[in-house]
């Protein structure tokens, strides 16, 4: 051959082999959140595709229709279910843009550590989605749309960072966080759950889902121990680190006569004796300022100050109670014991019983900064 027709040849067969490579990105499919169910025996997967059109802005100004498609695999595997849904996905899935997972309840009691494995061995998935548990059903979380017509991309299910700055509950946590502590010894995981209300909003009068963060489900070494609800878990934000936003009514939510909110409060423990029955101080410093005054009876700064130190301290008290009654370390005591007393938690001296006991906390020490009533600083509070 000569060698013209050999170049002829070689340019042929590069150029046909780039054409098989390349992938038109109108011609995939591309998934943003997964789900996974246990139901019967069998788990059920779930993808979720939204039209990303609607994301994308338009020429005309005119905002495309948005539109949530879930898909729904069962087999005896999380993998083999993922696997169920390629049969009808019409075109091939790509997987590098999910951004949420959602897991039931009854998934979590049989463990993440297969889920996970099945992720992170295949290339597209990124380890950084949002985790989040569900006691209901998971499409219906999956297929929650936001507000002004735009996809699911705008909720906090794909982007909790936002509404989490604004009034701190559960801190969301991605993947690779997840993982990374579901397996450190001692560690409580907190991972938060969500549902769809129906009742709080409306559209035109009718009716309008949205989704919200109603608890939190607690893993330790990758088994189920837990699940409680936003209103038992109020005492949360002050003991754990990560808070951004957080405020509580003074005198007690059923009597709400001043709402002060903190920002950034900084726990920490104190591990004060050793033994059987180890004991704690629990110390929280905060900078605070009031946001409503109702009609309160407060004439000095200290007196409202020494009101929202116990009503705080009311908030830890039973979060710890709570924990108890369900055998859950909610304060990760046993992690402090590990982290920074390794010589006592590897002795085992300790009762763990003893350890998640209200009595286990046995100080409360807290430092609170109210500077100032909003805008206008009230003519009854003189500091």
């Amino acid at each position: 051959m000569s060698r013209p027709g050999r170049l002829f040849l070689v340019l042929t067969l590069l150029l046909s082999g780039c054409a098989a490579d390349a992938r038109n990105i109108e011609m995939l499919n591309y998934a943003t959140a997964l789900g996974i169910d246990y139901i019967d025996g069998q788990y059920h997967g779930y993808v979720q595709f939204i039209n990303l059109q609607s994301v994308a802005k338009t020429t005309d100004g005119k905002p495309e229709g948005t539109k949530t498609w879930v898909g729904e695999g069962i087999a005896s595997s999380f993998e083999q279910a993922l696997f169920d849904i390629y049969r009808t996905a019409q075109e091939r899935v790509f997987w590098g843009h999910v951004t949420a997972i959602v897991i039931s309840e009854e998934a979590l009691k049989r463990g993440i550590d297969s889920i996970y494995d099945s992720i992170s061995r295949y290339y597209e998935f990124r380890l950084t989605p949002w985790v989040y548990a569900t006691r209901g059903p998971v499409d219906q979380i999956l297929t929650a749309g936001g507000f002004y017509d735009q996809p699911t991309l705008s909720t906090i299910l794909q982007e909790p960072t936002e509404a989490y700055t604004q009034t701190s509950w559960i801190e969301p946590i991605r993947l690779h966080r997840l993982i990374s502590s579901v397996y450190e010894p001692g560690n409580t995981l907190c991972i938060p759950s969500l549902a769809v209300n129906a009742k709080q909003w409306k559209a035109e009068m009718k009716p309008d889902p949205k989704l919200m963060v109603e608890g939190a489900v607690f893993m330790k070494q990758d088994r189920y121990h837990s699940y409680m609800s936003l209103k038992e878990l109020a005492g949360l934000r002050w003991v754990r680190s990560g808070t951004v936003r957080a405020a509580i009514p003074v005198p007690d939510r059923t009597h709400p006569e001043v709402q002060v909110v903190f920002d950034y409060p900084k726990p920490k423990l104190q591990l004060i004796e050793e033994g059987e029955n180890p004991r704690f101080r629990l110390s929280m410093k905060a900078k605070g300022y009031v946001v409503n005054w109702a009609g309160g009876n407060y004439t000095s700064l200290d007196e409202l100050t020494g009101e929202t130190k116990k009503a705080i301290e009311r908030e830890i008290r039973q979060l710890v109670r709570k924990g108890y009654a369900r055998k859950t370390d909610v304060l990760n005591l046993e992690y402090d014991l590990f982290r920074n007393h390794y010589r006592f938690w590897k002795s085992g001296r300790w009762n763990e019983k003893k350890l998640i006991s209200p009595e286990a906390v046995d100080q409360i020490d807290l430092r609170l900064d109210i500077v100032h009533s909003g805008s206008e600083k009230s003519k009854l509070v003189n500091k």
